[in-house]
């Protein structure tokens, strides 16, 4: 007999599958359930001078579960910045394909800049190109998107630009400032690179635009992490979030005709958060089941989270607006019918509070 190698370990494989998920079915329905904080909190202040070491502390120590800066960036200096990244979406987002169960389908949010997020330029094999966008990024920013000009309107000379205080660097500055052990962007050397020479260092990326465009897939946002694992008062992945510009509110009626300034002064419910406080990998195992819908892009699994998970904590947003949060907490942003959502990401790494904190994407 000719023995089917491939065909054998495939269905081994699928058995062992099988049981994987017989074992976990049976240890959440015997020894599960989610272990929330007693007492979940959003800090909320106001200004970018309103960001405090102490506030940072207890995120970073997962005492609170986020922190909501109103006015973090000027309202009117977001709304224009949000307006030509919406433009620019037309014709360069990139739009993030997902696995499902129909196959691959265009994910709610698409991202725009001179070079993909690392993840995805390193499954690539892109690291390279990466760190080449990472400088032209911070140029095209800081330089290309300010429209004012220093004296004469009239002269398109470059020396006469005035350079735009782009969100992410005042966060990056914000954060450097703030925390007693300072922040800045996490380094590397490439790939291709054996060699250990601190000048030989790259810098990740500040962050990168983030567009949601509607009708998104998920009208309910899409519960996920950014991280798997349990939370760590010593560590952990955080996410900063400053909103630009905001889609149509859901509730306007239909014959009223609303101006673009009148509609961003009206706080819009854009993040859903969720205050799980898994803390150990028992708590982490005896749940694996449920918590295995955070990385799934099925409809089921969604349900099932959303029945698990209860009632999330919600942040009303206007242009301008920072949130911090770990990415480790289930999240998800609110999905909408008609507009454009614009914002601008990146990730902070925590890594003990006598640790520099350190900012990539």
């Amino acid at each position: 007999k000719i023995k089917m190698k491939g065909a054998s370990s495939a269905t081994t494989s699928k058995e062992s599958t099988r049981a994987l998920r017989h074992f976990f079915a049976w240890l959440e329905s015997n020894y599960g359930g989610l272990v929330f904080d007693p007492s979940p909190k959003i800090i909320q202040s106001s200004g970018p001078s309103s960001l405090l070491a102490a506030d940072l502390l207890a995120l970073m120590r997962h005492d609170v579960t986020a922190i909501h800066v109103k006015g973090f960036y000027p309202k009117t200096a977001a709304i224009r910045l949000g307006r030509q990244l919406a433009l620019e979406s037309e014709t360069k987002r990139r739009v993030w394909k997902v696995s499902t169960s129909r196959g691959l389908e265009s994910s709610d949010v698409s991202t725009l800049g001179e070079h993909a997020p690392f993840n995805v330029a390193s499954a690539m094999g892109k690291e390279e190109e990466y760190f080449q966008g990472v400088g032209r990024e911070f140029y095209k920013r800081r330089f290309e998107m300010s429209d004012n000009r220093g004296g004469d309107d009239d002269n398109d000379n470059d020396d006469n630009k005035l350079p735009t205080l782009w969100p992410l660097d005042l966060l990056r500055l914000s954060l450097d400032e703030v925390w007693p052990w300072g922040a800045g962007l996490a380094r590397t050397t490439t790939a291709s690179s054996k060699e250990k020479d601190p000048s030989k260092q790259l810098p990740f990326s500040a962050g990168l635009p983030r567009i949601m465009q509607g009708p998104s897939r998920w009208r309910q946002g899409f519960i996920h992490v950014d991280e798997l694992g349990p939370l760590d008062v010593s560590r952990g992945l955080f996410s900063a979030n400053i909103y630009l510009q905001l889609p149509e509110p859901e509730d306007k009626p239909t014959n009223q005709q609303q101006t673009e300034a009148e509609s961003s002064n009206i706080p819009q419910d854009i993040l859903h958060i969720w205050p799980m406080a898994i803390k150990s990998r028992w708590d982490w195992y005896r749940n694996a089941l449920s918590l295995s819908g955070l990385s799934s892009q099925d409809v089921e699994d969604q349900m099932r989270l959303r029945k698990v998970l209860g009632e999330p904590m919600t942040i009303a947003c206007e242009p301008g607006d920072l949130v911090l949060l770990c990415a480790q907490r289930p999240h998800a942003a609110v999905g909408f019918s008609n507009g454009t959502r614009v914002s601008l990401q990146c990730f902070i790494q925590h890594q003990g509070a006598d640790k520099r904190l350190l900012i990539d994407t």
